[in-house]
């Protein structure tokens, strides 16, 4: 089973999580030492520093470990610090890039049309997933209006979010979420049972978190093998596989 971790980071931020992978070729020593074969991966400036920094950054310093996928964050066209929709997809397919993050409330701004809207229809057109954090109410007005967009959403809570997202995963076929600190007992099993596997994405949310954590729950869950490759990699590679740059 080849696991592909969907949300991994490198890079020290200035206020450092406690635990910080500072270089790619740390993280490739710390995926070969969880057995994981890949990984999608942003650089910690994303945030602080911004994307325009962060992005080029990720993408300079993955070079040469083809294990690492990078992937790019978004800002609003109006500002002008990443250009319009069309040049950022044109650096996305320049350094094949296949997959966008957005941080609304750390970047501050707006995930939805009024902001995004060039950039988020492209982004459904072309297949491309949007990594987002858990503002379930943001997400729910994101999908109403673009329901096809390929969401995954990462980070949300230990405590479950089920409430929030179950619904979300009956009416909108595009919406994934990922494992990094889904820890409700049973709850992957019941998830499988309800709406397949092919949902689920296993991520791991190192360097905040273990990366082996979510990989040993994935794992043990009791789901049959074909369940458990579909989440330990098979999804994301299917996913990645449909973008058009």
């Amino acid at each position: 089973m080849e696991w592909f971790d969907c949300h991994a980071g490198f890079g020290v931020p200035v206020k450092s999580p406690g635990r910080a992978i500072a270089t790619a070729q740390e993280l490739v020593a710390e995926l070969d030492f969880c057995g994981v074969a890949e990984a999608l991966v942003y650089h910690a400036s994303v945030v602080e520093q911004g994307p325009q920094v962060g992005n080029q950054r990720g993408v300079e310093e993955i070079e040469g470990e083809p294990r690492l996928h990078a992937t790019w964050a978004m800002l609003p066209a109006q500002t002008g610090e990443l250009g319009t929709a069309e040049q950022f997809l044109a650096g996305m397919r320049e350094h094949g890039v296949k997959a966008a993050r957005a941080y609304p409330e750390e970047n501050r701004y707006l995930l939805n049309g009024v902001t995004f809207g060039p950039l988020l229809e492209e982004l459904t057109a072309r297949r491309i997933p949007l990594l987002v954090g858990p503002d379930w109410k943001g997400i729910t007005s994101l999908l109403a209006e673009f329901p096809r967009l390929t969401l995954v959403v990462v980070r949300h809570g230990s405590w479950g979010d089920d409430r929030y997202f179950r619904p979300l995963l009956e009416r909108y076929p595009s919406l994934h979420v990922d494992t990094s600190n889904y820890q409700i007992d049973h709850g992957s099993e019941d998830l499988v049972r309800k709406y397949g596997p092919d949902r689920l994405l296993y991520g791991s949310g190192s360097p905040e978190l273990q990366m082996g954590a979510a990989l040993l729950t994935a794992a043990q869950a009791d789901i049959d093998d074909d369940a458990k490759a579909a989440i330990a990699g098979g999804n994301l590679r299917r996913l990645l596989a449909e973008v058009r740059l």
